[in-house]
């Protein structure tokens, strides 16, 4: 009896070290600190600008906010953002006059979409 546990122990061991060998390289890169990313705007709009406020629908957590953060930061033109996941809001600081076509394409991708509010 003692060697058919043996035997099962070693089977299944020998299973597992061929699923690690085989399994994929992993992928995942963790976000950054959610904390990093405003949720709200640091006060005044310089003269000049103006901001955008956008409805984001398909964010789950705070760690979508810094995936969002990111593509909103590559726009020409941004100076400021913030981005609240519990609303489902980025404001956004632009130059007036600014389209904010750029800025709905940039949220848009993956499980993300954008729309500008009037």
């Amino acid at each position: 009896m003692k060697i058919l546990g043996l035997l099962l122990l070693l089977a299944a061991g020998g299973l597992l070290a061929w699923i690690g060998l085989r399994a994929d390289e992993p992928t995942y890169i963790a976000p950054r600190a959610a904390d990093s990313v405003p949720i709200v705007l640091s006060g005044d709009v310089p003269a000049g600008f103006e901001v955008r406020t956008l409805d984001v629908t398909g964010m789950c957590c705070t760690g979508c906010t810094s995936k969002l953060y990111d593509k909103l930061a590559a726009v020409e033109g941004v100076r400021e953002i913030a981005i609240d996941a519990n609303v489902g809001t980025a404001q956004v600081v632009v130059p007036e006059g600014e389209p904010v076509e750029p800025l709905v394409a940039a949220l848009t991708f993956d499980v993300y979409r954008a729309e500008p509010r009037p």
